[in-house]
Protein backbone atom coordinates (compact mmCIF):
# COMPACT_ATOMS: atom_id res chain seq x y z
CA UNK A 1 0.00 0.00 0.00
CA UNK A 2 1.23 3.46 -0.90
CA UNK A 3 0.61 5.66 2.14
CA UNK A 4 1.03 9.68 2.36
CA UNK A 5 3.57 10.03 5.03
CA UNK A 6 4.87 13.26 7.48
CA UNK A 7 8.67 12.68 8.19
CA UNK A 8 10.37 14.77 11.23
CA UNK A 9 13.22 14.95 13.39
CA UNK A 10 14.53 16.64 16.39
CA UNK A 11 17.63 14.54 15.99
CA UNK A 12 20.90 16.02 14.88
CA UNK A 13 22.23 13.60 13.27
CA UNK A 14 19.13 12.89 11.29
CA UNK A 15 18.52 16.21 9.37
CA UNK A 16 15.43 16.19 7.13
CA UNK A 17 17.63 16.77 4.52
CA UNK A 18 19.70 13.47 4.77
CA UNK A 19 16.67 12.08 3.36
CA UNK A 20 16.80 14.01 0.31
CA UNK A 21 20.32 13.13 -0.79
CA UNK A 22 19.65 9.03 -0.20
CA UNK A 23 18.71 7.17 -3.26
CA UNK A 24 15.14 5.86 -1.19
CA UNK A 25 13.00 6.57 -4.44
CA UNK A 26 10.50 8.71 -2.69
CA UNK A 27 8.10 11.12 -3.90
CA UNK A 28 8.64 14.81 -2.21
CA UNK A 29 5.79 16.36 -2.08
CA UNK A 30 6.87 18.64 0.80
CA UNK A 31 10.08 20.18 2.02
CA UNK A 32 10.43 22.35 4.66
CA UNK A 33 12.83 22.75 7.70
CA UNK A 34 9.93 20.81 10.04
CA UNK A 35 8.45 18.16 7.75
CA UNK A 36 8.83 16.72 4.87
CA UNK A 37 5.58 14.92 3.66
CA UNK A 38 6.27 12.04 0.90
CA UNK A 39 4.89 9.49 -0.73
CA UNK A 40 5.79 6.20 -0.08
CA UNK A 41 5.42 2.27 -0.18
CA UNK A 42 5.47 0.54 3.33
CA UNK A 43 8.74 -0.87 2.55
CA UNK A 44 10.67 2.78 2.32
CA UNK A 45 8.61 3.83 4.94
CA UNK A 46 10.11 0.98 7.13
CA UNK A 47 13.64 1.78 6.00
CA UNK A 48 12.73 5.58 7.15
CA UNK A 49 12.09 4.55 10.39
CA UNK A 50 14.71 2.10 11.05
CA UNK A 51 17.18 5.11 10.04
CA UNK A 52 15.62 7.35 13.31
CA UNK A 53 12.84 9.16 11.76
CA UNK A 54 9.95 9.99 13.01
CA UNK A 55 6.96 8.68 10.50
CA UNK A 56 3.17 9.83 10.79
CA UNK A 57 0.30 8.60 8.62
CA UNK A 58 -1.40 11.47 7.06
CA UNK A 59 -3.70 9.48 4.70
CA UNK A 60 -3.48 6.44 2.52
CA UNK A 61 -3.25 7.82 -1.12
CA UNK A 62 -6.00 5.93 -2.45
CA UNK A 63 -8.33 7.87 0.11
CA UNK A 64 -6.07 10.94 -0.93
CA UNK A 65 -7.36 10.78 -4.00
CA UNK A 66 -10.78 9.56 -3.69
CA UNK A 67 -11.92 12.16 -1.27
CA UNK A 68 -9.88 15.49 -3.63
CA UNK A 69 -10.88 13.68 -6.85
CA UNK A 70 -14.48 13.54 -7.10
CA UNK A 71 -16.22 11.87 -10.28
CA UNK A 72 -16.86 16.36 -11.19
CA UNK A 73 -13.55 16.70 -10.35
CA UNK A 74 -12.16 17.25 -13.84
CA UNK A 75 -15.15 19.58 -14.97
CA UNK A 76 -13.53 22.69 -13.86
CA UNK A 77 -10.24 21.42 -15.60
CA UNK A 78 -8.96 21.34 -19.19
CA UNK A 79 -7.92 18.33 -21.69
CA UNK A 80 -5.54 18.73 -24.50
CA UNK A 81 -8.18 18.83 -26.61
CA UNK A 82 -10.64 21.20 -25.04
CA UNK A 83 -7.17 23.76 -24.11
CA UNK A 84 -6.82 23.66 -27.58
CA UNK A 85 -10.22 24.42 -28.72
CA UNK A 86 -9.98 27.28 -26.00
CA UNK A 87 -6.44 28.64 -27.38
CA UNK A 88 -8.04 28.33 -31.46
CA UNK A 89 -10.86 30.67 -30.13
CA UNK A 90 -8.69 33.22 -28.08
CA UNK A 91 -6.11 33.37 -31.71
CA UNK A 92 -9.95 33.84 -33.53
CA UNK A 93 -11.01 36.14 -31.29
CA UNK A 94 -8.45 38.95 -31.89
CA UNK A 95 -6.45 37.79 -35.11
CA UNK A 96 -5.00 41.47 -34.97
CA UNK A 97 -3.39 40.80 -31.85
CA UNK A 98 -2.41 37.29 -31.20
CA UNK A 99 -1.66 34.07 -33.34
CA UNK A 100 -1.56 30.29 -32.39
CA UNK A 101 1.72 28.87 -33.00
CA UNK A 102 2.25 24.72 -32.78
CA UNK A 103 5.84 24.76 -30.67
CA UNK A 104 6.04 21.14 -30.83
CA UNK A 105 4.93 17.61 -30.44
CA UNK A 106 5.09 15.54 -27.20
CA UNK A 107 6.82 12.08 -27.30
CA UNK A 108 2.77 10.09 -28.43
CA UNK A 109 2.08 13.19 -31.35
CA UNK A 110 0.30 15.41 -29.63
CA UNK A 111 0.64 19.48 -30.47
CA UNK A 112 2.02 21.45 -27.90
CA UNK A 113 0.29 25.03 -28.07
CA UNK A 114 2.03 28.37 -27.61
CA UNK A 115 -0.12 31.77 -27.69
CA UNK A 116 2.00 34.62 -29.19
CA UNK A 117 0.05 38.13 -27.76
CA UNK A 118 0.83 41.71 -28.29
CA UNK A 119 3.05 43.80 -30.64
CA UNK A 120 4.93 41.23 -32.65
CA UNK A 121 8.31 43.47 -33.37
CA UNK A 122 11.90 42.82 -33.24
CA UNK A 123 12.52 45.28 -30.46
CA UNK A 124 9.88 44.83 -28.12
CA UNK A 125 10.03 43.04 -24.46
CA UNK A 126 9.11 39.26 -24.68
CA UNK A 127 7.60 37.11 -21.40
CA UNK A 128 6.91 33.83 -21.54
CA UNK A 129 4.46 31.99 -19.04
CA UNK A 130 4.29 28.32 -19.12
CA UNK A 131 2.43 25.64 -17.06
CA UNK A 132 2.00 21.61 -16.53
CA UNK A 133 5.73 20.49 -16.81
CA UNK A 134 3.94 17.87 -14.59
CA UNK A 135 1.01 16.17 -15.41
CA UNK A 136 -0.59 15.90 -12.23
CA UNK A 137 -0.20 20.10 -11.57
CA UNK A 138 -3.27 20.35 -13.14
CA UNK A 139 -3.53 24.25 -12.06
CA UNK A 140 -0.68 25.29 -13.49
CA UNK A 141 -2.69 24.67 -16.78
CA UNK A 142 -5.50 27.05 -16.12
CA UNK A 143 -3.69 29.80 -14.16
CA UNK A 144 -1.31 30.89 -17.53
CA UNK A 145 -4.51 29.94 -20.28
CA UNK A 146 -6.56 32.14 -17.73
CA UNK A 147 -3.65 35.04 -17.79
CA UNK A 148 -3.82 34.86 -22.17
CA UNK A 149 -7.83 35.14 -21.85
CA UNK A 150 -7.50 38.06 -19.39
CA UNK A 151 -4.94 39.95 -21.98
CA UNK A 152 -6.99 39.56 -24.72
CA UNK A 153 -10.43 40.48 -23.36
CA UNK A 154 -8.87 42.93 -21.31
CA UNK A 155 -6.70 44.42 -24.59
CA UNK A 156 -7.97 47.85 -25.11
CA UNK A 157 -8.36 48.56 -21.50
CA UNK A 158 -5.60 51.70 -21.36
CA UNK A 159 -3.18 49.60 -18.69
CA UNK A 160 -3.76 46.55 -20.85
CA UNK A 161 -3.33 48.02 -24.26
CA UNK A 162 -0.02 49.80 -23.64
CA UNK A 163 0.94 46.43 -22.04
CA UNK A 164 0.55 44.81 -25.21
CA UNK A 165 1.86 47.75 -27.25
CA UNK A 166 5.46 47.57 -25.60
CA UNK A 167 5.54 43.54 -25.44
CA UNK A 168 5.09 40.47 -26.94
CA UNK A 169 3.90 37.65 -24.38
CA UNK A 170 3.98 33.80 -24.87
CA UNK A 171 1.60 31.37 -22.95
CA UNK A 172 2.77 27.87 -23.68
CA UNK A 173 -0.27 26.47 -20.92
CA UNK A 174 0.55 22.77 -21.58
CA UNK A 175 3.95 21.74 -21.92
CA UNK A 176 3.47 18.09 -21.60
CA UNK A 177 0.00 17.17 -22.91
CA UNK A 178 0.99 13.50 -22.88
CA UNK A 179 1.55 12.92 -19.16
CA UNK A 180 -1.52 15.40 -18.09
CA UNK A 181 -3.95 13.55 -20.78
CA UNK A 182 -2.91 9.90 -18.75
CA UNK A 183 -3.26 11.88 -14.97
CA UNK A 184 -6.84 12.03 -16.14
CA UNK A 185 -7.53 8.77 -17.20
CA UNK A 186 -5.90 6.33 -15.77
CA UNK A 187 -3.49 8.04 -12.62
CA UNK A 188 -4.67 11.31 -11.49
CA UNK A 189 -0.91 11.58 -9.39
CA UNK A 190 0.83 10.87 -12.61
CA UNK A 191 3.73 13.15 -12.86
CA UNK A 192 6.31 12.55 -15.97
CA UNK A 193 5.89 12.42 -19.23
CA UNK A 194 5.09 9.46 -21.15
CA UNK A 195 8.53 8.31 -22.76
CA UNK A 196 9.36 4.41 -22.49
CA UNK A 197 12.19 4.18 -20.71
CA UNK A 198 15.20 1.36 -21.66
CA UNK A 199 14.61 -0.65 -18.44
CA UNK A 200 10.33 -1.20 -19.40
CA UNK A 201 9.54 2.03 -17.21
CA UNK A 202 7.90 5.06 -18.36
CA UNK A 203 8.51 8.36 -18.08
CA UNK A 204 11.06 11.16 -17.98
CA UNK A 205 10.60 14.88 -15.68
CA UNK A 206 10.51 17.21 -18.34
CA UNK A 207 11.74 19.72 -15.68
CA UNK A 208 14.84 17.98 -15.00
CA UNK A 209 15.85 17.76 -18.19
CA UNK A 210 16.77 21.48 -19.30
CA UNK A 211 20.82 21.32 -20.61
CA UNK A 212 22.14 23.51 -18.08
CA UNK A 213 23.80 21.90 -15.35
CA UNK A 214 21.77 18.91 -16.36
CA UNK A 215 22.27 15.64 -14.27
CA UNK A 216 25.04 16.57 -12.17
CA UNK A 217 23.02 15.81 -8.73
CA UNK A 218 21.83 12.53 -8.19
CA UNK A 219 19.36 12.36 -5.43
CA UNK A 220 15.46 11.66 -4.80
CA UNK A 221 14.94 15.18 -6.30
CA UNK A 222 16.74 14.94 -9.52
CA UNK A 223 17.29 10.81 -10.16
CA UNK A 224 19.00 8.95 -12.67
CA UNK A 225 16.56 6.20 -11.98
CA UNK A 226 14.45 5.72 -14.46
CA UNK A 227 11.48 4.22 -12.56
CA UNK A 228 11.80 7.29 -9.81
CA UNK A 229 9.23 10.40 -10.32
CA UNK A 230 12.26 12.95 -10.95
CA UNK A 231 13.93 10.91 -13.60
CA UNK A 232 16.09 13.39 -15.59
CA UNK A 233 16.26 10.99 -18.70
CA UNK A 234 19.29 9.85 -20.63
CA UNK A 235 20.48 13.31 -21.40
CA UNK A 236 19.75 16.62 -22.08
CA UNK A 237 16.74 17.32 -24.15
CA UNK A 238 16.33 13.73 -24.70
CA UNK A 239 12.11 14.68 -24.97
CA UNK A 240 10.70 16.51 -27.28
CA UNK A 241 8.92 18.70 -24.89
CA UNK A 242 11.72 20.27 -23.53
CA UNK A 243 13.34 20.71 -27.03
CA UNK A 244 9.79 22.58 -27.91
CA UNK A 245 10.72 25.08 -24.96
CA UNK A 246 14.21 24.91 -26.09
CA UNK A 247 13.50 26.06 -29.81
CA UNK A 248 10.82 28.80 -28.57
CA UNK A 249 13.06 30.20 -26.07
CA UNK A 250 16.31 29.87 -28.09
CA UNK A 251 14.76 31.91 -31.16
CA UNK A 252 12.46 34.49 -29.32
CA UNK A 253 15.41 35.70 -26.37
CA UNK A 254 13.14 36.59 -23.75
CA UNK A 255 13.43 39.01 -20.76
CA UNK A 256 11.13 37.41 -18.29
CA UNK A 257 9.46 34.39 -17.53
CA UNK A 258 7.41 32.48 -15.14
CA UNK A 259 6.74 28.81 -15.18
CA UNK A 260 3.60 27.79 -12.77
CA UNK A 261 3.81 24.66 -10.88
CA UNK A 262 1.73 23.38 -7.79
CA UNK A 263 1.98 23.00 -4.42
CA UNK A 264 3.19 25.36 -2.06
CA UNK A 265 2.42 28.67 -2.46
CA UNK A 266 6.18 29.51 -3.16
CA UNK A 267 7.88 32.04 -5.81
CA UNK A 268 10.90 30.04 -6.61
CA UNK A 269 14.42 31.75 -8.55
CA UNK A 270 17.67 30.14 -9.34
CA UNK A 271 19.62 28.64 -8.39
CA UNK A 272 18.10 25.09 -7.90
CA UNK A 273 21.24 22.69 -8.55
CA UNK A 274 23.37 24.40 -6.11
CA UNK A 275 22.73 26.35 -2.36
CA UNK A 276 24.80 29.45 -3.60
CA UNK A 277 23.50 32.25 -4.71
CA UNK A 278 23.23 34.04 -7.79
CA UNK A 279 27.12 35.62 -8.08
CA UNK A 280 26.45 38.75 -9.89
CA UNK A 281 24.93 40.91 -7.56
CA UNK A 282 22.68 42.90 -9.82
CA UNK A 283 21.10 39.66 -10.92
CA UNK A 284 20.79 38.22 -7.80
CA UNK A 285 19.18 41.38 -5.97
CA UNK A 286 16.85 41.73 -9.17
CA UNK A 287 15.56 38.39 -8.82
CA UNK A 288 15.03 38.66 -5.08
CA UNK A 289 13.08 41.79 -5.26
CA UNK A 290 10.96 40.68 -8.32
CA UNK A 291 10.53 37.42 -6.20
CA UNK A 292 9.35 39.21 -3.13
CA UNK A 293 7.21 42.16 -5.18
CA UNK A 294 5.30 39.19 -7.03
CA UNK A 295 4.56 37.29 -3.44
CA UNK A 296 3.42 41.22 -1.77
CA UNK A 297 0.79 41.24 -4.72
CA UNK A 298 -0.53 37.84 -4.53
CA UNK A 299 -0.77 38.53 -0.73
CA UNK A 300 -2.95 41.58 -1.10
CA UNK A 301 -5.50 39.82 -3.28
CA UNK A 302 -6.52 37.14 -0.90
CA UNK A 303 -4.13 37.18 1.86
CA UNK A 304 -2.21 33.94 0.69
CA UNK A 305 1.36 33.97 1.31
CA UNK A 306 3.83 32.45 -1.39
CA UNK A 307 7.18 32.77 0.01
CA UNK A 308 9.71 33.82 -1.93
CA UNK A 309 13.13 31.69 -1.57
CA UNK A 310 15.72 30.32 -4.38
CA UNK A 311 14.70 26.96 -5.46
CA UNK A 312 17.33 25.13 -3.66
CA UNK A 313 15.79 25.70 -0.25
CA UNK A 314 12.87 23.52 -1.45
CA UNK A 315 15.16 21.03 -2.46
CA UNK A 316 17.89 20.35 -5.26
CA UNK A 317 16.86 20.17 -9.03
CA UNK A 318 19.47 20.32 -11.68
CA UNK A 319 18.36 20.38 -15.13
CA UNK A 320 15.16 22.16 -14.39
CA UNK A 321 13.51 24.90 -16.83
CA UNK A 322 14.42 28.31 -14.61
CA UNK A 323 18.46 27.46 -13.84
CA UNK A 324 18.27 26.34 -18.01
CA UNK A 325 16.66 29.80 -18.88
CA UNK A 326 18.67 32.10 -16.51
CA UNK A 327 22.16 30.46 -16.60
CA UNK A 328 22.22 29.69 -20.33
CA UNK A 329 20.15 33.30 -21.47
CA UNK A 330 20.22 35.78 -18.33
CA UNK A 331 16.26 35.81 -18.69
CA UNK A 332 14.72 36.85 -15.25
CA UNK A 333 13.65 33.38 -14.30
CA UNK A 334 10.65 32.74 -11.50
CA UNK A 335 9.18 29.48 -10.63
CA UNK A 336 5.28 30.22 -9.25
CA UNK A 337 4.48 27.06 -6.80
CA UNK A 338 0.09 27.59 -6.73
CA UNK A 339 -2.16 26.85 -4.41
CA UNK A 340 -2.92 24.82 -2.03
CA UNK A 341 -0.20 25.35 0.96
CA UNK A 342 -0.12 21.78 2.05
CA UNK A 343 -1.25 17.70 1.23
CA UNK A 344 -4.09 18.32 4.05
CA UNK A 345 -5.92 20.89 1.51
CA UNK A 346 -5.06 18.21 -1.46
CA UNK A 347 -2.37 18.99 -2.23
CA UNK A 348 -1.68 18.34 -6.01
CA UNK A 349 -5.75 17.82 -6.52
CA UNK A 350 -6.32 21.61 -5.84
CA UNK A 351 -10.31 21.81 -6.00
CA UNK A 352 -11.91 23.38 -8.88
CA UNK A 353 -13.40 26.26 -6.91
CA UNK A 354 -10.08 26.89 -5.82
CA UNK A 355 -9.16 27.95 -9.68
CA UNK A 356 -10.78 31.44 -10.21
CA UNK A 357 -8.96 32.67 -6.36
CA UNK A 358 -5.63 31.03 -7.93
CA UNK A 359 -5.61 32.81 -10.83
CA UNK A 360 -6.56 36.15 -9.79
CA UNK A 361 -4.11 36.49 -6.88
CA UNK A 362 -1.61 35.22 -9.75
CA UNK A 363 -2.66 37.72 -12.39
CA UNK A 364 -1.44 40.33 -9.84
CA UNK A 365 2.45 38.78 -10.19
CA UNK A 366 2.06 38.07 -13.70
CA UNK A 367 1.13 41.91 -14.22
CA UNK A 368 3.79 43.12 -11.91
CA UNK A 369 6.84 41.20 -13.69
CA UNK A 370 5.08 42.77 -17.22
CA UNK A 371 5.12 45.99 -16.28
CA UNK A 372 9.00 45.71 -14.39
CA UNK A 373 10.31 44.01 -17.52
CA UNK A 374 8.74 47.35 -19.58
CA UNK A 375 9.98 49.75 -16.76
CA UNK A 376 13.65 48.26 -17.24
CA UNK A 377 16.23 49.85 -19.33
CA UNK A 378 16.90 48.47 -22.72
CA UNK A 379 20.10 46.79 -21.64
CA UNK A 380 19.25 45.37 -18.62
CA UNK A 381 15.68 43.80 -19.06
CA UNK A 382 16.92 40.54 -18.57
CA UNK A 383 18.36 41.46 -15.07
CA UNK A 384 14.95 42.98 -14.17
Amino acid sequence: MELIVEVTSDEPTHPLSKLLTIPLGLDVWEANANRLVVRAGEPQIDRITKMGYRIRQIVPVEKHISTFAADDAQKGYHSAASLEEGMRQLAETRPDLCALHEIGRSVEGRPIWGLQIGERNGDRRKLLFMGCHHAREWTAVEVPFLLARDLIENADTPDMSRRLTQAEIWVVPMVNPDGHEFSRTDDRLWRKNRRRNADGSIGVDPNRNYGYMWGILDVPTSSHVPSDETYVGPRAFSEPETRAVRDLVSTRKFDGLITYHSFSQLVLYPWGYTAEEIKDPVDRATHSDLARGMSECICAVHGKIYTPQPSSKLYPTAGDTTDWTYGEYGISSFTIELRPKTVEEGGFILPASEIRPAWEENRAAALHLIDRMLQAPADAAAAV
